[in-house]
């Protein structure tokens, strides 16, 4: 039958009774008093015993002499399928046989017809008393369960003091982290982790914090077992009772040792960097007193040498036998050059300081215009610029334009003694990023000595009869890694040469 009360408040009740008008008297009886009750009802035991295996009630009110299967024996099965069923016998017999029956099997209450119902009430009332008791230690027991894996398998380190600071539990990460046992820990003071590098005043200031009820956090260095230090960062608590008494400490601890050592690293390379800095500083201030030395006090020699020369030959050429003049032009043309190579030197050590002014480059743009130069200064030369257009950088123009005109003018200057100059600019793809190129077919070099290319005045050994200072391609370099880029060469000898250098966004219509 369908339960006579669908509102429950957790409580069912099976009523079996094959006197129909008691049934349903009782039952009307029960709706009224306790309303929130679910309630299932039967004519006699089997069917009774089939209802309770069907909704499993948590209270049978069983009538006892019942055809098909009376109510001692329905209980008796009942009882076989669970044993906690609380069970109400509702009889006209007084037998002692049948109360010492029902005792054995377990039925809890047993009421005399006729039935009083404030009787019967009462033994319901009890019934459900014990079931919502039961309910509630089960749901405790439940959230001490959950509490209980919580800590257990905690990735803290827990541990559980009385009001003294004797321990009586820690969790397994702390096992783990210190090395003692729980069967060793239990029992000793929290002070026998103390590793002696902790300042006295932290630990008074600890104790104050938590015997007036409050919570503590701070780190300390501990010791383990076996004498390893280790840093761990706590938080620790008082547990107070109904009156406000502690009546133990709560420790939740992380292991913070490595944190410390990267802090402690980060620290040595902090010390290190600002060494380094003031070392810069340094060096910076010589090179700026340098560069005054090499711009004035070299110069002005030089200047006064070139004035002498050319005095030399305004007044005296005429005078002075060959040999003597070709000495003169050859003096002046040297002083000329070592001014130029001061120029160079100077530009050269600017590149490191001078303030990026970054924007939109267009590349293809500048190598066609340093292309256009090239070929108006040698207008006789059999040649062949292919510049590719679109591509733009991200980057200081007047930088990438200086590394552009000494891209393409050191690959003019070594294609020289081709019948046909091949030069070309463009962009490829380099491991998934875009890498700009200049190529040409001029005298090439051994791809084994590249890196010698980016030395400041190294020269490799086939651009000895080529003019040239060797500070051209360091210039490149400095400009490029300055921008967060890379710069390389391959290159063969007598077939020609390729320069690669990448930059930060870096588009272009094409790359290939």
């Amino acid at each position: 039958m369908e339960p006579a009360q669908n509102e429950t408040l957790g409580i069912s009740v099976l009523y079996v009774e094959d006197d129909r008008d008691a049934r349903e008297i009782t039952c009307r009886m029960l709706a009224r008093k306790i309303p929130a009750l679910t309630l299932y009802t039967a004519d006699n035991g089997a069917a009774g015993l089939a209802l309770f295996r069907a909704h499993h009630p948590d209270i049978v009110i069983t009538d006892i002499m019942m055809p098909v299967l009376d109510g001692i024996g329905m209980a008796a099965k009942i009882k076989a399928v669970d044993p906690e069923t609380l069970v109400i016998a509702v009889t006209a017999h007084s037998d002692t046989r049948y109360l010492l029956k029902a005792i054995e099997i377990g039925i809890s209450r047993y009421v005399l017809k006729p039935v009083d119902y404030e009787k019967l009430f009462a033994a319901l009332d009890k019934c459900i008393d014990i079931i919502l008791l039961k309910r509630q230690v089960e749901s405790q027991n439940q959230r001490i369960r959950k509490l209980s894996r919580a800590i257990e398998e905690n990735p803290c380190s827990i541990v559980i003091t009385d009001p003294q600071g004797i321990i009586g539990y820690v969790n397994p990460v702390f096992c783990r982290l210190t090395g003692y046992g729980a069967e060793e820990a239990v029992g000793q003071s929290s002070r026998i982790l103390k590793s002696g590098m902790v300042p006295s005043s932290t630990y008074e200031e600890l104790w104050r914090t938590i015997t007036s009820g409050r919570e503590w956090r701070g780190e300390f260095q501990n010791r383990k077992k076996n004498g390893e230090l280790y840093w761990e960062s706590a938080s620790i608590s008082p547990i107070l009772d109904d009156q406000g008494a502690i009546t133990s400490f709560v420790a939740v601890k992380e292991d913070i040792t490595e944190r410390k050592r990267s802090e402690e690293r980060i620290e040595v390379l902090n010390t290190d960097l600002a060494a380094r800095a003031s070392e810069l500083e340094v060096a910076y201030r010589d090179l700026e007193a340098f560069s005054y030395t090499v711009s004035h006090d070299l110069r002005k020699p030089l200047t006064n040498i070139s004035c002498f020369c050319q005095v030399i030959q305004e007044i005296y050429g005429s005078a002075l036998e060959e040999q003597c003049r070709a000495y003169v032009s050859d003096i002046l043309t040297e002083t000329h050059r070592m001014d130029q190579l001061i120029d160079t030197i100077l530009t050269f050590s600017r590149l490191s300081r001078s303030q990026l002014n970054l924007g939109p480059v267009d590349l293809s743009t500048i190598a066609a215009k340093v292309a256009a130069r090239l070929e108006r200064a040698e207008p006789e030369r059999r040649h062949e610029f292919r510049i590719a257009g679109g591509i733009v950088v991200q980057g200081d123009y007047k930088l990438l334009q200086v590394a552009v005109e000494n891209l393409l003018g050191n690959a003019w200057k070594y294609t020289s003694s081709r019948e046909k100059a091949e030069i070309e600019f463009g962009i490829v793809d380099v491991d998934g990023t875009p890498a700009c190129f200049v190529r040409d077919n001029g005298i090439g070099f051994d791809s084994a000595e590249s890196g010698r290319l980016f030395i400041p005045f190294e020269r490799l050994g086939n651009a000895g009869k080529f003019e040239g200072n060797g500070i051209g391609l360091a210039t490149v370099h400095r400009i490029i890694l300055r921008h967060g880029g890379k710069v390389w060469a391959d290159g063969t000898p007598g077939k020609g040469a390729v320069f690669y250098f990448t930059l930060p966004e870096t588009g272009a219509d094409n790359v290939s």
